[in-house]
């Protein structure tokens, strides 16, 4: 709940990366995962934003557990890692996924979505502000996952691609806390 701890609005300012930024394959650092106990989770964080299919989008609008991965068309690690969240999607209904198209240009990433498997809402944000703010990415590397939970703290973060036993057994533990 937004009154129990302090809303983070994200907002569209900040870090400017060119649209198109693609960093070079020797640049993506390894897959990493932080876990944060639940006491100490930060203040609860709303990310929102203009969706690519028109509209807008808000994590205040979403009950629970929330999975926002940064990504973008471009990017083989993200391309790599999109089957997860459609098994993560088939598999917990319950559990929210939000996408971050990051630094990519709007027809690519639309293109992107309508060859691809899962339907979510994905976020544009074309110079990583939004993304930077929540925290969901090191630098301009992609992709990047953080997890909220049902009160919308992190609850982990991943750096580099997620993998379906990692995410799976960090959901089950959100989804099982009160």
């Amino acid at each position: 709940m937004a009154s129990l701890g302090i809303t983070l609005l994200i907002s569209a300012c900040g870090v400017e990366v060119p649209a198109g930024y693609r960093p070079s394959e020797s640049s993506v650092p390894s897959a990493s995962i932080t876990e944060i106990a639940p006491s100490d989770r930060g203040s609860v964080i709303e990310i929102s934003g203009p969706t690519l299919a028109g509209g807008e989008v808000s994590t205040a609008e979403m009950s629970g557990v929330v999975v926002v991965n940064a990504w973008a068309s471009w990017c083989a690690p993200c391309r790599d890692e999109w089957p997860v969240f459609v098994a993560i999607q088939k598999a917990y209904p319950e559990v929210n996924l939000l996408g971050l198209n990051e630094a990519d240009d709007s027809q690519a990433a639309g293109d992107f979505l309508s060859e691809q498997d899962g339907n979510w809402p994905h976020i544009s944000d074309p110079n990583q502000a939004i993304a930077v703010k929540a925290d969901v990415v090191q630098g301009s590397y992609l992709p990047g996952t953080i997890v909220l939970d049902k009160q919308h703290r992190i609850a982990a973060k991943f750096i580099g691609p997620v993998n379906e036993s990692d995410l799976t057994r960090i959901l089950e533990q959100l989804l099982a806390e009160n």
